[in-house]
C-alpha cells in the first residue's frame, strides 16, 4: 500500500505481466490496485499458466493494462535517442520494419533502451484477453515500467533483483545496465512501502499502478494511436462520471424550480379561464365566431406569418446568434408544417412561442445564448426548459422555451 497526495481519476484497475515462455505458453501474473481516498490498496494477486486460448480463468470487470515478457521481446540498449523512427532503429534491428513491430522507448540518462515485438504477437494476447471480458487500454514492453515504483522499492548498492531481471541503477536512479536470466539467485526479499511483495508480481504491481495514475505519471508504454485511444476513451468515461452526477442533480433542481413556476402561473391561468367560462352565455354566437377566427388563424399560420413575423425571419434571427459550441437538433414554431428530415417539425403549439432542442458541451454558452436572445426586441422572454446529459450522444442536451 502507498499513501498518496494526489488527485486521481480511476478508483480500481488491473495490471497483467505475460510472460511468453520457450514452448509458446503464458505464464499471466495478474494483480488488482484500488484507490481509497489517497490510500492504493493492493486487493488480488493471481498467476495463470496455459495457451492463448483462456489466458485467464477469471472475467475481469477492471481497465487492464499489460506488460508483455519473455519470448519475442527484444531489447537493446544504445546511445539517448531523440526521434524513434524505422531509421533510426536499423542499425539496432537491421531487418525491422516499423509497421509489423509495437516499439516502446525507455530514455535513461544518457542512454535509451528500446523494447519490441510483433504486433501479431502483442494482438493475439489482447485479443485472448478481450475475449475474457477485459478491454486492454495500455500496453508496455519489457520490465522497465518497473522504474515507475523504484522510488517505494528497497533497493540496496543500486542494483534491483528480481524475477530473473537484474537492473543496475546510477546514483541518478537511472539505468545503466540490465540483464536477464531465468536461473538468476533471487535477491533480497522486496517490499513496497511496508508491504512485502512476491518478486514474481512485481512487474504487474508497476503496469497496474502506472494505469491507476495515468494522468499523473510520465508513461512508459508504446507508441500505439489504436490503444491510446482507448485510455483515452476510459478517462473521459471516468471524468463524466465523476462531474456528470453532480451537474445533473443541479439541473434537475433547475428543472424542478421551473416546474412549480410554471406550475403555479397555470393554475392562476386555469382560474381565470373558469371565471370566463362562466360568462360565456353573453356571447351567443361565440362558437361560430371562434371557429372563423381560428380559419383565419390557421391561414396566416399556412402563409408563413404570425404576430407580425414571417417563420423565416425567427429561424434567420436565432440561427445566427448560435454560439459554436451548440448544435441544433429541433426549432419547432407554432404549428408550422415541415419535413421529417429538417429541423423544423409539425407539432401543435400555441402562438407566439418557440422550442430550441440541442446539444452543447458547455452550459456558459447556453447562459450566454439565452442572454443574447433576451435582448432581441422581439424577445419576450427565453427560458431554459431542459438541460442533462445523453449517454448515448455523449453530450448535454437542452430545450429552451423563446416567446416572441
Amino acid at each position: 500500500m502507498s499513501l498518496l497526495s494526489l488527485n486521481y481519476n480511476l478508483t480500481a484497475c488491473a495490471g497483467a505481466e505475460v510472460h511468453l515462455k520457450q514452448d509458446g505458453s503464458f505464464d499471466v501474473r495478474l494483480l488488482k490496485l484500488s484507490l481509497n481516498k489517497k490510500l492504493v490498496q493492493i486487493d488480488v494477486k493471481k498467476r495463470y499458466s496455459g495457451s492463448s486460448a483462456k489466458i485467464i480463468s477469471d472475467k475481469l470487470a477492471e481497465p487492464l493494462a499489460i506488460t508483455i515478457t519473455g519470448k519475442g521481446v527484444l531489447i537493446k540498449k544504445t546511445n539517448r535517442l531523440d526521434i524513434i523512427s524505422e531509421g533510426s532503429l536499423q542499425h539496432l534491428f537491421p531487418t525491422f520494419k516499423l509497421a509489423e513491430f509495437y516499439v516502446q522507448h525507455f530514455p535513461a540518462g544518457e542512454h535509451s533502451f528500446i523494447s519490441i515485438v510483433r504486433k501479431e504477437t502483442a494482438d493475439a494476447i489482447i485479443d485472448a484477453f478481450k475475449k475474457q471480458g477485459a478491454e486492454v487500454v495500455m500496453l508496455s514492453i519489457g520490465p522497465f515500467i518497473v522504474d515507475q515504483v523504484v522510488p517505494q522499492i528497497n533497493a540496496y548498492q543500486g542494483v534491483l533483483k528480481f524475477d530473473g531481471h537484474q537492473v543496475v541503477l546510477n546514483a541518478d536512479k537511472n539505468w545503466s545496465a540490465y540483464s536477464y536470466a531465468a536461473e538468476m539467485e533471487p535477491g533480497f526479499p522486496l517490499k513496497i512501502d511496508m508491504e512485502t511483495m512476491p518478486e514474481e508480481f512485481l512487474l504487474a504491481y508497476a503496469t497496474a499502478f502506472q494505469l491507476i495514475l495515468n494522468d499523473k505519471l510520465e508513461l512508459i508504454e508504446v507508441e500505439s494511436e489504436q490503444i491510446s485511444e482507448k485510455l483515452t476513451e476510459l478517462m473521459a468515461k471516468q471524468k463524466f462520471r465523476k462531474y456528470g452526477a453532480v451537474v445533473l442533480f443541479f439541473f434537475f433542481g433547475l428543472l424542478m424550480l421551473n416546474f412549480l413556476v410554471l406550475s403555479t402561473y397555470n393554475s392562476n391561468n386555469q382560474e381565470l379561464m373558469n371565471k370566463a367560462g362562466k360568462q360565456t352565455y353573453i356571447y351567443e354566437n361565440r362558437q361560430k365566431l371562434e371557429e372563423e377566427v381560428k380559419g383565419k388563424e390557421n391561414l396566416v399560420k399556412k402563409l408563413g406569418w404570425n404576430k407580425g413575423y414571417s417563420y423565416a425571419y425567427l429561424c434567420d434571427q436565432i440561427g445566427s446568434s448560435v454560439p459554436k459550441e451548440v448544435l441544433l437538433d429541433e426549432l419547432l414554431i407554432n404549428s408550422l408544417s415541415g419535413g421529417s428530415q429538417g429541423l423544423i417539425k409539425e407539432i401543435q403549439l400555441e402562438a407566439g412561442r418557440v422550442i430550441i432542442k440541442g446539444q452543447t458541451s458547455s452550459i456558459y454558452a447556453i447562459n450566454d445564448w439565452i442572454y443574447e436572445l433576451q435582448q432581441k426586441s422581439w424577445v419576450k422572454n427565453v427560458q431554459l426548459e431542459k438541460y442533462t446529459a445523453d449517454d448515448q450522444k455523449q453530450a448535454q442536451v437542452f430545450t429552451v422555451l423563446l416567446r416572441y
